[in-house]
């Protein structure tokens, strides 16, 4: 009797063992969200920008960045171009992520002494961007080298998902029987081109598979979801009470070859709690010191002054854009000059609304668009 006790007793060890890792194996619940929802840092993607690091080539315990990023698919490794953008010029390496796997690491390590934002793309063994709506990251910054100015932040990695049919090829990167790479679901403006034999770049837009009007955007112009173009800080506190704002807005437009854009010039409006506002024009370049601008008296100039608008005690936000066509991305960092005193931590901007398209003197539809260098995978 005991003996078959102990015997069900095993069986069933076996089959909850059995049981559970059908389920490990199984599809996730729930349904997929569509490539075509907006980016956000919320979702997974093919493009994922970190709107902010920094590090130190001196004293890397005070001042540093840890990236993080996950492969969420369960079968297939993708290659990772990671491309850290500092003062518009633009350094890179690649990794190799398996199924399920994720990796950190420090940017005193790869990148020290520099500060600015990183693009990461999943790309395919060739070096050409692929569907791959499957990476998710965040990034962790700190700086505490003087009591004054410390503070430390979490925000996520926004995600851009690739918009072009993910069921137009095979969308494996490997081939399960004989693991010979596969090239994937590779971006159009690639897959249209008369020379990629020879090409050595690709342009990756931020076009959706939409246009703002409704119209269908088709063959090469397709891309990645679209960049906001009206960003707001929410819950900005008082100067008064020593708590200090950092921002940041950058745009990942340009070309990752020869020198990434510059924002140039905002228009914002700062409102204060009681719904009044006041208008005020602001500057982001790419050659900004830290990369991250304290709100202040003089920046942004308002009248009456910043402090002025948000006293003592008080709160307020701010919405900013360059332009309808211009698209734009940032984060905010707050803390308190007494360190460790009162709230600290940071966020990502809001995004309000999505950029359009411009229009060439032919009528030509232009879009917010990165130029991305194409070369081989050299790794395992």
């Amino acid at each position: 009797m005991r003996t078959s006790r102990k015997l069900t007793h095993y069986l069933m060890a076996v089959f909850a063992v059995a049981m559970m890792s059908m389920a490990a194996l199984a599809a996730d619940p729930g349904n997929s969200l569509p490539r075509t929802s907006e980016a956000s840092d919320q979702k997974a993607g093919s493009l994922l920008v970190y709107t902010h690091y920094q590090s130190s080539d001196i004293n890397v315990a005070a001042r540093d960045t840890k990236i993080n990023i996950t492969n969420t698919n369960d079968s297939n490794p993708i290659i990772v171009h990671f491309f850290f953008v500092s003062g518009c010029s633009v350094a890179d390496f690649k990794t190799e992520l398996t199924a399920n796997q994720t990796y950190s690491f420090l940017t005193s390590d790869v990148d020290p002494g520099s500060a600015g934002y990183i693009i990461a793309i999943a790309e395919n063994y060739l070096g050409v961007p692929i569907h791959f709506n499957y990476l998710i990251g965040d990034l962790y910054t700190k700086n505490t080298g003087t009591s004054t100015a410390a503070y430390q932040a979490n925000l996520g990695a926004i995600a851009f998902a690739a918009e072009w049919d993910q069921f137009a090829s095979n969308p494996r990167t490997i081939e399960v029987d004989s693991g010979n790479r596969l090239l994937g679901t590779q971006i159009p403006a690639w897959t249209n081109s008369t020379t990629q034999t020879t090409d050595t770049t690709v342009t990756a837009r931020f076009s959706g598979s939409t246009n703002s009007g409704g119209t269908a955007v088709t063959g090469a112009n397709i891309g990645y979801n679209r960049l906001p173009s009206v960003l707001a800080l929410s819950n900005i506190p008082s100067r008064a009470n020593l708590d200090r704002t950092l921002l940041t807005v950058i745009t990942p437009t340009g070309s990752l070859l020869t020198g990434m854009g510059s924002v140039g010039t905002t228009f914002g409006l700062l409102f204060d709690d009681a719904e009044q506002s006041q208008s005020f024009q602001m500057s982001f370049a790419c050659n900004d010191t830290d990369h991250l601008q304290p709100l202040s008296n003089t920046r942004p100039r308002t009248v009456p002054r910043f402090e002025s608008v948000i006293p003592a005690g008080r709160t307020g936000w701010m919405k900013l854009w360059a332009s309808s066509t211009l698209g734009i991305l940032g984060s905010m960092i707050v803390h308190n000059q007494q360190a460790r005193s009162g709230f600290e931590g940071g966020h990502n901007l809001h995004h309000l609304t999505l950029s359009v398209a411009g229009a060439t003197s032919s009528g030509t539809a232009t879009y917010n668009s990165v130029t991305v260098p194409v070369f081989p995978f050299t790794g395992n």
